[in-house]
């Protein structure tokens, strides 16, 4: 009986220091491969046969790893050789643009993003609670409310909507 307590304490240990090991290990895994990914967009670049999802691409990866100059750059040299024909596409990246801008606070550039993006496709609900979420930082309760609105006129669950909408007719003072 006296020899279960260190067994089962030396099992509980050695269990916790796998799954730890698994989960560090799949990170290295994860970290390494978009390294490798991020290698291979930039020899395309260089040897100029990168496309619009290529630039697309790497903007991506240099968003998830916050360097917002340069995922913006690569999002716009993809603007510039986008399928004009892909509207759905070209919202997604006007959109990202804009989410870009959104992280580093420049709300006013990611709103013209966001419009852009709704011009291509008025129905983009990401884009419109984006849009929503960069009003409100700007102050332009509003303008935020109508964007949330119309996200519901179109999706009538979207909870993001439906939470702010609720947040923001409390902030609106009552008339009369």
């Amino acid at each position: 009986m006296d020899n279960i307590v260190p067994l089962l304490y030396l099992s509980i240990l050695l269990l916790s220091l796998l799954l730890l090991s698994f989960f560090i290990g799949r990170q290295i895994i994860e970290r390494k491969q978009i390294e490798d990914n991020l290698s291979v967009l930039q020899n395309k670049i260089r040897k100029n046969e990168a496309n619009g999802e290529d630039y697309y691409e790497l903007g991506s990866i240099y968003l998830s790893k916050k360097l917002f100059d340069q995922a913006i750059l690569q999002f716009r040299y993809a603007l510039q050789i986008w399928k004009n024909e892909d509207f759905e596409g070209i919202s997604n990246l006007y959109n990202t643009i804009g989410f870009t801008y959104a992280q580093t606070e420049q709300y006013e550039l990611a709103i013209y993003y966001y419009k852009e993006a709704l011009k291509n496709d008025d129905n983009y609900t990401v884009a419109l609670n984006n849009l929503g979420y960069a009003y409100e930082k700007e102050k332009m309760i509003n303008e935020a409310l109508g964007t949330y609105i119309k996200v519901i006129e179109i999706e009538k669950n979207n909870e993001t909507a439906l939470s702010r909408i609720q947040i923001l007719k409390r902030r609106i003072p009552k008339s009369g």
